[in-house]
């Protein structure tokens, strides 16, 4: 009778490993359909405009400069005398004040400091900005590009 028992307790563990080892295959049903694919074309075309923002979203601040921009009048004659001059931005060490500003001269790239002359072109001020040069007596503003 005890012989019984255990051989009827491991047939059903090995009733249920082999069930889920090897568990039966699902009937696939296919089924047979006989109508085409005719997408509906939208045909309403979507408008839409696009607004200048007044106010910065994650600030709350009003956007807009009440800066004035200053601009210096040049005549046509020192526009033709002078050389192509082009600004690309200044570095700094961290610890100091001092910048060096790099400028395009007739297409040649120099570091300059405050006060130095390169080719007739000397630069007098600057920031991150725009600088302020001087060729042959005329002053000049050019904007970082």
């Amino acid at each position: 009778m005890l012989l019984a028992a255990v051989l009827g307790i491991w047939g059903v563990v090995g009733y249920k490993i082999i069930s889920t080892i090897n568990p039966p295959e699902p009937e696939i049903v296919t089924q047979n359909f006989d109508m085409a694919f005719s997408p509906n074309i939208n045909t309403q075309v979507d408008t839409f405009s696009i607004q200048k923002v007044n106010r910065d979203p994650f600030l709350g601040t009003f956007l807009g400069s009440n800066k004035k921009k200053s601009t210096q009048k040049t005549s046509n004659k020192s526009k033709e005398n002078w050389v192509p001059v082009i600004y690309h931005g200044s570095i700094s060490k961290q610890n100091t004040k001092n910048k060096v500003f790099i400028v395009s001269i007739n297409g040649q790239q120099y570091p300059m400091k405050m006060g130095q002359s390169i080719n007739e072109v000397k630069l007098i001020k600057g920031n991150s900005d725009n600088i302020l040069v001087s060729y042959k007596g005329e002053r000049k503003t050019i904007a970082k590009t």
